[in-house]
């Protein structure tokens, strides 16, 4: 039989020979019959670098462990400032508890727990500055009588119980809105804001009869039993005058009770009262 040779169109393709059906192949399938790019389909360049698609996964795996990293950082700023935060809150709350404590001291009286002189001070200027005709105010100065002797006899010990034992007296019989405050040794004073005159006449009188009306008994000791009287002054706040004149007249109708025998109440140029 006589030999056939080969094809060239069937020889295996040489490279560039393959490359051209692949191309063709590739060309075929985008266009349709008429010569038209078939829809859904877009040509693929050739020889596309594929660095750049690569390289983005890497770039944003850098960039998310970038901010997984700073938000660990600012969560961790975050809680330190937030534990600092709670350390000045507390420490902001203990120096105004100290604050607290040492404008109380400062305004307290530590034998009686009274007001201070101080503290009465403060508030005779505040009400002064505040009273009306139509909203008087009373001032009540009281003295304890012989208060040296009680002294002399029985220590400093029990006078310190007699001034407690005054001072407990004397806050238990005024309303809340009233200022008991002891203003310097067996003297006491008593601020009534917005009281009519008849409701002091009868704190002073009251005051005067409870201690007047039996031996006080000095806690711890029993041997020790003491009648105590006060000397009272009165005075009626007076429009246009000052915390100073007040409490000068206040002052003086104590010191007129005292010279006038004790055990008694002055209420300032006015009139007198004997228990």
């Amino acid at each position: 039989m006589p030999r056939h040779s080969p094809r060239s169109d069937l020889d295996l393709p040489s490279g560039e020979r393959l490359g051209e059906l692949v191309g063709r192949v590739k060309q075929q399938a985008l266009v349709g019959r008429n010569g038209q790019t078939r829809p859904g389909t877009a040509e693929v360049a050739p020889h596309q670098p594929r660095m750049a698609i690569l390289s983005r996964p890497a770039e944003l795996q850098r960039l998310l462990g970038a901010s997984i990293d700073e938000n660990r950082h600012l969560t961790a700023e975050v809680r330190r400032l937030e534990a600092e935060l709670r350390g000045s809150s507390a420490e902001l709350a203990r120096l105004r508890g100290e604050l607290r404590g040492a404008v109380q001291d400062a305004l307290t009286d530590p034998l009686t727990g009274l007001a201070n002189r101080r503290s009465f001070d403060l508030q005779l200027r505040a009400i002064a500055a505040h009273a009306s005709r139509s909203s008087p105010a009373h001032l009540v100065m009281a003295d304890i009588d012989h208060f040296k002797r009680i002294n002399d006899a029985h220590g400093h010990d029990t006078g310190d119980e007699v001034l407690r034992i005054v001072g407990e007296v004397l806050l238990a019989n005024v309303r809340r809105d009233n200022l008991v405050a002891r203003v310097g040794g067996d003297e006491f004073g008593l601020l009534l804001p917005g009281a009519s005159p008849h409701y002091t006449a009868a704190i002073a009188i009251r005051l005067g009869e409870v201690l007047a009306s039996r031996p006080l008994v000095v806690r711890g000791h029993p041997e020790v039993s003491e009648r105590i009287t006060l000397s009272i002054g009165v005075a009626a706040w007076r429009a246009g005058e000052s915390d100073a004149q007040w409490f000068a007249r206040a002052d003086a109708a104590l010191y007129e009770a005292k010279r006038s025998g004790r055990n008694r109440i002055s209420i300032a140029r006015l009139l007198e009262l004997k228990f």
